[in-house]
């Protein structure tokens, strides 16, 4: 198929599923509840033994599936009442998909995909921690990893109608998985830097920082999904750290402390709820169906000048969604949306509707930015920063 056509395709396809992604089930965040249930995935497993180390003797398979088991147990002494799901416990080979359906099907609220970093025989292996997010990025070095732990699926039957066509030695292919980012993408955004955090305090304190990566397992999930490699299985302090049982709990110590502070930070954005109050009216079911005509704003009519906070003063609106990508206030991923802001955050994007006084005036316009973005909320905006309200 010639280049362009080819491109133009992906994009059509792209789009489609961001549209189909909208409709998915909300996480049990959105319900009304506490983080409830988190699938731990340890990546590679049975004849995909992922990175080994140069001398032979270490796989990743072997030291993610124990970091996994140990990351679990703790959560699970911790929480009793969160369930805690491996897409794997034992030393078996599951496609990518499957991971991504485990979490889907058992309404996940966290998503954490562990791995090893590794690089060829003939380059020098550098040392450190990094947490990938969904979501695109040019760096050659992100891109290596994304090949390298998307060429899992060359061992699958028919990986080429499980994933859309996508061939993981063609970096066309990636654009497949360019989506416009969901509300996720924050969350899950969030845990990648307290992943960061407290794997930077050692026993691999190397910061390699939060990266971006079209990466399979993570595309497919419904909730905040991060994938975290603990170190480089190539590089030797790193692998003898790895190969280390004391040094893998202390691994899993500092990602179960990364979920420990996301998971006070996610339920402290749950709202109270009164008792008495049905749970239909928590999860708002009806409004996905509710038509929004076209000649009514989706918020509030534009305040009068006169009404509009001072200019540099604090205000208050509602962020849509968050990505990597500049778009023009006109463009169609607003769906009709007016006065729309962008704020530089870093690599992405915040943007957000509306321009309101107060905090009640915001609440009060929600309801129908969510019956087109089911993910927004509202922030305040002080010195330039969107800052979500609690």
């Amino acid at each position: 198929m010639p280049k362009q056509p080819f491109m133009t395709l992906l994009c059509i396809l792209a789009i489609a599923a961001a549209m189909l992604s909208a409709g998915l089930p909300a996480t049990a965040q959105e319900a009304g509840v506490s983080l409830r249930t988190v699938v731990i995935d340890a990546g590679h497993g049975g004849n995909d033994p992922g990175a080994i180390s140069l001398d032979g003797k270490l796989t990743e398979k072997f030291v993610v599936l124990d970091v996994a088991l140990t990351l679990g147990k703790m959560i699970k002494d911790a929480y009793p009442d969160v369930k805690v799901i491996y897409t794997r416990d034992k030393d078996v080979f599951i496609p990518l998909n499957t991971r991504a359906d485990i979490a889907n099907k058992n309404h996940a609220d966290l998503f954490i995909s562990l791995h090893c970093n590794s690089v060829p025989k003939n380059k020098t292996a550098p040392s450190g921690c990094e947490t990938y997010v969904m979501g695109m990025s040019k760096s050659s070095s992100n891109m290596e990893v994304t090949k390298r732990e998307n060429s899992v699926i060359l061992m699958e039957d028919d990986y080429t109608t499980k994933y859309q066509g996508y061939d993981p030695d063609n970096p066309e292919s990636a654009i497949f998985f360019n989506l416009m980012q969901n509300a996720y993408f924050e969350q899950s955004l969030k845990m990648a830097e307290l992943c960061q955090k407290y794997l930077s305090k050692g026993p691999i304190s190397t910061n390699r920082g939060i990266k971006q990566g079209a990466l399979l397992v993570l595309w497919r999930t419904t909730m905040p999904s991060v994938l975290v490699e603990m170190g480089f299985i190539t590089n030797k302090s790193d692998r003898n750290t790895l190969a280390s049982k004391e040094k893998r709990t202390q691994l899993a110590s500092r990602i179960f402390s990364a979920f420990k502070e996301f998971k006070e930070q996610y339920d402290d954005t749950v709202p109270d709820m009164p008792a008495v109050q049905p749970p239909v009216e928590q999860t708002e079911p009806a409004v996905k169906d509710q038509p929004v005509a076209k000649d009514e704003p989706a918020v509030k009519d534009e305040p009068s000048k006169k009404d509009e906070p001072a200019k540099g003063s604090p205000y208050y609106a509602i962020q849509i969604f968050a990505v990597s990508r500049n778009l023009s206030s006109g463009a169609s991923e607003f769906k009709g949306l007016k006065q729309i802001g962008k704020f530089p955050v870093g690599s992405l994007y915040k943007y957000t509707t509306g321009h309101f006084k107060n905090e009640q005036e915001a609440q009060a316009a929600l309801s129908s930015v969510k019956a087109k973005f089911k993910d927004a909320f509202v922030v305040k905006i002080e010195s330039g920063k969107p800052e979500k309200v609690r």
